[in-house]
């Protein structure tokens, strides 16, 4: 991986970073459309009135947030009728740069148990501080160029 990748996830990292707090947050079991609207003391027909849809469809859009299987253009549809703004994020669970390196080393694992597994059979196996270097060394080089199958282990 070149600097210019490295920057670019560092940077990303340090966005989404800022985005952390936002996973404490739990959605309200009537959705956040719902609770905004009734907080706002407005009616589904005044809100289907501010967006141009129907009853039916403020009231469908809802449910399904409240599911969990809402479109997001109806979402914002919604979102922009209470006056508000949509925010769409992924947020990893770890940094992108930890992602990174735990696939770079559970990979590194994978290729260098298959040697040592042949190399044992043979009578030529290495000790286990050994095997710890060489994932390491591997685990590095993948990371500098992850290639096509950096994802498939």
């Amino acid at each position: 991986m070149g600097r210019l990748e490295k920057l670019r996830i560092r940077q990303l990292d340090d966005t989404l970073d800022d985005l952390k707090g936002l996973t404490q947050l739990s959605t309200p079991d009537q959705g956040w459309v719902r609770t905004i609207r009734q907080a706002l003391g407005m009616s589904i027909r005044q809100l289907a009135a501010r967006t141009g849809l129907s009853k039916t469809s403020v009231a469908s859009i809802e449910s399904s947030e409240a599911k969990g299987t809402v479109q997001l253009d109806s979402l914002s549809k919604l979102a922009d009728g209470l006056n508000c703004r949509l925010v769409y994020a992924l947020v990893p669970r770890t940094s992108l740069a930890q992602l990174l390196s735990d696939q770079a080393t559970a990979k590194a694992t994978v290729l260098v148990e298959l040697v040592s597994d042949s190399m044992d059979l043979e009578m030529q196996g290495v000790s286990d501080p050994e095997k710890q270097r060489q994932i390491l060394e591997l685990a590095d080089e993948l990371l500098s160029s992850p290639g096509r199958g950096f994802w498939n282990v």
